[in-house]
């Protein structure tokens, strides 16, 4: 096991470039530990609106392929028959946080920053949209493979994209 000296020997090793990326993602990553438990989540925000969303995105697109796809409370039916519940931890907002937070640690213009941060949303909700889509129909057909699914293929595929989209973001050229 590493010791003191080691990690300080170690961290002064590092270029200044990565020093600034550890302590600024330090400082965002407590930042928003403390703004979502002791202010937003109490109040419900923006997890209410986020989860609201994706229901009722996950019902429209249900929707073109079930005549009777409807949501009540956090539970999405398919012709009459309960399929998955949406809440607060389904919602996306801690992958939004993750891709939002490393966008925050790399330098570059405004108008990057807030073509990826939004372009990135728009891709990540739409992506979690599907996942919801692809979960209420394997449960509706009861798939053997929905618990797989829902616990890994689909988290490698929206983390597999979000990497995607950090990789560009990273290259030193401009929009």
């Amino acid at each position: 096991m590493l010791g003191i000296k080691e990690i300080k020997k170690t961290y002064n090793e590092l270029p200044s470039n990565v020093k600034f990326f550890i302590k600024r993602a330090t400082i965002l990553f407590v930042c928003w530990l403390l703004l979502y438990h002791l202010i937003l989540e109490p109040i419900g925000i923006p997890d209410n609106q986020l989860t609201q969303l994706v229901l009722w995105s996950t019902t429209k697109v249900l929707s073109l392929f079930y005549a009777s796809a409807y949501y009540k409370d956090v539970i999405i039916y398919i012709n009459g028959h309960s399929t998955i519940s949406i809440v607060s931890s389904c919602n996306g907002l801690a992958v939004i946080a993750l891709y939002w937070g490393f966008l925050l640690c790399v330098p570059t213009t405004r108008k990057r920053l807030l073509w990826y941060a939004l372009n990135g949303f728009v891709l990540i909700c739409v992506l979690n949209v599907l996942r919801c889509v692809g979960l209420a129909v394997m449960t509706l057909n009861n798939h053997p493979l929905t618990d797989f699914a829902h616990h890994y293929a689909f988290k490698l595929v929206i983390y597999g994209v979000i990497f995607l989209l950090w990789m560009a973001y990273s290259k030193k050229y401009r929009l």
